[in-house]
């Protein structure tokens, strides 16, 4: 494989902020980027990060089945597609950024379906919280409007994420507002539940370790974004972190510590507290919301993937 390039040799839109070398040369065969997950160079760590984390996610689901039925139930069956969820967000980053080094449009497209990825994670999390992980109270509350938010804020999310990639070149600090901004807005939502649950524990004294988990996962998750936004940090050592140590390996890394905290807390859940009357929807009502919501994705990414094959 040939050398690798520096931050001058390749197209804006490939560029890191702060990271200097370590770049792949665009216009290669597809079978070079494939390979490419072999070498060391500044997305390497980036692709196993989350390649190993969707392939542990596997595991763990694999060895929930073995201890729940999840035929029986509301609740089992939103824990399948969360963990599906997981998975999908998790390989779709991997495959991101294994890829876009090819082109301008391929970077644009792929990283659309990685912010798909995290839209279709964000939606199944706030179902899965709400039927699974809430006060009995908060479910009964937001029934049945709560999951029609959960899928418009899912896929505003995707359509501003998708459109800032193409509008702005990374490293400019309103392409990370709206990514950051739509991704806070949907994630607040979807942890509504486990926040009224945690304010509710603690007033009542009641606070156990599943709740500490639904903590510690919102902890991770902040900890993680404050590394993805702040460029920290290759921000202060400019080219020495550009193959190991760069701030969106540790985005990586914190955030899929969160997420594996958190499908934990959930799986926890059901089984702790399957017998709590909470509100549930019917398999009607699920079946329509993951109709709206993949063609409403489907849409989105067809309007982008056009958009991006017309850039020049």
């Amino acid at each position: 494989m040939e050398r690798f390039l520096t931050v001058d040799e390749v197209p804006d839109a490939h560029k890191e902020p702060f990271v200097l070398t370590g770049y792949r040369p665009p216009h290669r065969p597809w079978r070079y980027y494939l390979m490419s997950i072999f070498s060391l160079h500044n997305e390497t760590l980036n692709v196993w990060t989350h390649l190993v984390t969707c392939i542990y996610v596997l595991y763990m689901l694999n060895t929930y089945c073995d201890e729940v039925d999840y035929t029986d139930g509301v609740s089992g069956k939103l824990f399948i597609f969360y963990g599906i969820s997981n998975f999908t967000l998790h390989f779709l980053s991997s495959c991101a950024h294994l890829l876009y080094s090819r082109s301008v449009a391929a970077s644009h497209i792929a990283f659309s379906f990685d912010y798909m990825g995290i839209a279709f994670y964000l939606f199944n999390g706030s179902l899965s919280q709400c039927y699974t992980s809430s006060e009995p109270s908060f479910a009964y509350a937001v029934h049945p409007w709560y999951p029609w938010m959960a899928i418009l804020f899912s896929c505003m999310y995707m359509m501003a994420s998708a459109h800032s990639h193409v509008r702005y070149r990374r490293g400019d600090p309103k392409r990370a507002l709206i990514q950051v901004c739509s991704f806070g807005t949907t994630y607040l939502l979807g942890t509504l539940p486990i926040i009224h649950r945690i304010l509710s524990d603690v007033y009542n004294e009641s606070v156990d370790d599943v709740t500490w988990m639904h903590v510690r996962h919102i902890l991770l998750l902040v900890i993680s974004g404050f590394f993805y936004a702040s460029e920290t940090p290759q921000r202060y050592f400019p080219g020495m972190c550009d193959v190991i140590g760069h701030g969106h390996q540790i985005f990586h890394v914190v955030g899929s510590a969160s997420l594996l905290t958190q499908m934990q807390a959930i799986f926890a859940d059901l089984q702790n507290r399957g017998h709590l009357d909470l509100v549930r929807p019917t398999d009607l009502s699920i079946t329509t919301y993951y109709v709206v919501l993949l063609l409403s994705y489907g849409l989105i990414a067809f309007v982008v993937v056009r958009k991006a094959l017309s850039i020049k």
